[in-house]
């Protein structure tokens, strides 16, 4: 995980202060870390929402707690762990031989791996977000959700399809040397 985040750090300052609008902002700024870890559960979009909810509320009850925005992400995607482990037994109705301590540093171990890959995504999307809108919109095309061959992204974007691979490399180029300034790789 990266060594720190000032905007983090701010927000979780503000917010533990009392500022609204800065527990907005932590919320919206971390919700990727805890939808990820009930969809890892295999669990519908009501109990995510359940998780999501309960793992915010607990992070509200002890806000104060937290010293360091670097274990927010962590800390977030141990307690939706738990929480969608705990929906996930209340859904299978089975009895588990597997001891807690074992479960707990499973949990630890994945949570922390979610948290990783959610600050990652993060970091990649707020690099995005300052690159050039013809960057954008083709790495969008290209690695979005949807599958797109050459032929309709480069109708799609109104550029010819010979331009798409040179282009894509000199934007994969950029976003490489901006996430690297940010110290993504280091």
């Amino acid at each position: 995980m990266a060594a720190t985040d000032p905007e983090l750090d701010r927000l979780l300052e503000r917010a533990q202060k009392g500022d609204a609008d800065a527990w907005t902002a932590l919320v919206s700024r971390l919700q990727d870390v805890v939808y990820s870890v009930p969809r890892r559960y295999r669990l519908g979009e009501d109990d995510a929402a359940d998780v999501f909810m309960a793992t915010f509320e607990s992070l509200l009850r002890n806000l104060d707690r937290i010293e360091s925005s670097r274990a927010l992400p962590r800390w977030l995607a141990v307690v939706a762990a738990r929480e969608s482990q705990r929906l996930r037994r209340l859904k299978d109705r089975t009895v588990t031989d597997v001891p807690l301590d074992e479960i707990v540093a499973e949990e630890e171990a994945s949570a922390e791996q979610e948290a990783v890959l959610a600050d990652d995504g993060y970091r990649v999307r707020s690099a995005m977000a300052r690159m050039a809108p013809r960057c954008r919109q083709l790495l969008g095309a290209l690695y979005g959700e949807e599958e797109a061959s050459y032929a309709e992204i480069a109708a799609r974007l109104g550029v010819p399809v010979g331009t798409i691979g040179p282009t894509r490399a000199r934007c994969l180029e950029r976003l490489r040397r901006t996430m690297e300034e940010e110290g993504f790789f280091g």
